[in-house]
């Protein structure tokens, strides 16, 4: 027969021996399913057992030994319940992709109080030895970081393992950009209105494609010469193109326009006039698709002989001419919408009005932006 330890006070549990020596430590862990349960431990020794029943006390503390989740439950809790609610439907998508694929087949099954770092680099490995870019692994590291993250202000588990392990770094290779010859060969070999307005956005203004096709003539002030961003265009699977808010407050701005750039937009407004409240609309009204906008760019290339690069370069073009005339980072960052610059520059520096005006105003000098002489 078992025979019983000493007295407990209540809610210490209670340590008894069983026939074959060993001990066995139970406490009340509440009501879980409609029932009240005990969870039980064992040991070799009453030491012992009562260290691992002093652990359960602990957890109980902390709101962990009732909550038996795994991995995947909480995924699948936080992916349907509380990232809709806070990201971009296109991101919602990415993040269960890769929760999907290179997560949950690899620690799903665990439970999260029980999750480690080593859990954590079990998915980095896996993910390597498919083959995958380390990018992708890094940007799978800080989805499985931010979930965890609010498991743990949850109290699903003591500590975020994914924080207690390196994130994956990865080298950033800089998009291929035109030089100050090549921006101007594309903008002189524009062929039409809509055209050469759509190439200013992008080489003049260094607006993001998502937010030159969202670009309504609403946003346009021709008597001000500004220009507002306050909305992109993005394709989210399953769905099609939607006009959403910036990612980020940086990223809805007001952009000064040159007067040519406003000469630019007023030729073309007098040729578009009624057509859509776009300023570059798609066959049906609507904004442009992204795949026809990338056409439009290639065929600009080709037409005069300029080496490919994506569209993505054309703002970085905008960047690094505005950078070579000499105007500060700061200012740049505001005309393109960028939030994250150095804290020193972030904090302490800030352009006004007249400085991105005077810095677009020579980048469309140098670059000879002019509208064209159509009839």
């Amino acid at each position: 027969m078992a025979k019983q330890s000493t007295t407990r006070a209540k809610g210490d549990g209670s340590l008894y021996q069983e026939a074959n020596g060993r001990w066995v430590g139970s406490i009340d862990i509440g009501i879980k399913n409609g029932k009240r349960s005990r969870k039980r431990v064992r040991a070799t020794t009453q030491a012992a057992c009562r260290k691992k029943l002093r652990a359960i006390q602990l957890e109980m503390e902390q709101g962990l030994v009732t909550d038996s989740s795994t991995l995947t439950s909480w995924t699948d809790y936080w992916l349907d319940e509380i990232c809709p609610h806070r990201i971009a439907a296109k991101t919602l998508y990415e993040y269960r992709n890769k929760v999907r694929l290179y997560v949950t087949p690899v620690i799903g099954k665990v439970q999260l109080k029980a999750l480690r770092p080593e859990h954590v680099r079990q998915v980095h490995k896996f993910m390597r030895d498919q083959g995958l870019a380390e990018n992708t692994v890094r940007q799978t590291h800080r989805i499985l970081f931010r979930c965890l993250k609010v498991a743990e202000y949850e109290g699903k588990m003591k500590r975020n393992p994914a924080a207690l392990t390196d994130a994956p770094s990865t080298v950033v290779k800089p998009t291929p950009i035109l030089t100050v010859g090549q921006a101007k060969q594309v903008l002189a070999g524009a062929t039409n209105r809509r055209e050469l307005a759509r190439l200013t956005c992008a080489l003049v203004l260094g607006m993001r494609q998502g937010e030159a096709l969202a670009l309504k003539w609403d946003d346009i002030d021709f008597t001000n010469e500004t220009l507002l961003v306050d909305e992109s265009v993005g394709r989210v699977p399953g769905v099609g193109l939607v006009v959403k808010d910036p990612k980020t407050r940086a990223g809805r701005r007001t952009i000064p326009l040159p007067s040519a750039v406003t000469a630019i937009f007023k030729s073309w407004y007098a040729e578009a006039a009624g057509e859509s409240e776009f300023v570059f609309p798609g066959l049906h009204g609507g904004p442009e698709g992204q795949k026809r906008d990338w056409e439009v760019w290639k065929t600009a290339l080709e037409r005069v002989g300029v080496p490919h690069v994506k569209l993505h370069g054309a703002r970085g073009t905008a960047a690094s001419l505005l950078l070579e005339m000499g105007v500060p980072d700061r200012v740049i960052a505001d005309i393109l919408g960028h939030a994250n610059v150095r804290v020193t520059q972030t904090h302490y520096l800030h352009s006004d009005a007249r400085q991105r005006g005077q810095a677009l105003d020579g980048l469309a000098a140098e670059l000879g932006v002019a509208p064209l002489g159509l009839t």
